[in-house]
């Protein structure tokens, strides 16, 4: 049961970890279209660039330091033990 707590939890922060990138960008795209920067078009197409490169910077912070993971709106999530 334990167990099963466990992955549901590590559930719940990957679901989180993977959100929080979106938000981010629509946050940062909000702001540009408030300041009429990048036309309404070109901004749909730059959300998934700006959260990928939102979720990969921390990324590359967290593998460096691990107390930057709450960037991505939880805590790091445990990985498994590899074989």
């Amino acid at each position: 049961m334990q167990e099963e707590s466990s992955s549901m939890s590590n559930d719940i922060k990957n679901v989180i970890r993977t959100f929080v990138p979106i938000a981010v960008a629509s946050v940062i795209a909000y702001l540009t279209k408030l300041e009429n920067h990048v036309p309404k078009t070109e901004l749909v197409a730059l959300l998934p660039i700006i959260s990928t490169a939102y979720y990969s910077a921390v990324k590359a912070l967290e593998k460096k330091y691990p107390k930057f993971s709450w960037l991505l709106g939880a805590l790091p999530v445990e990985q498994a033990p590899t074989k």
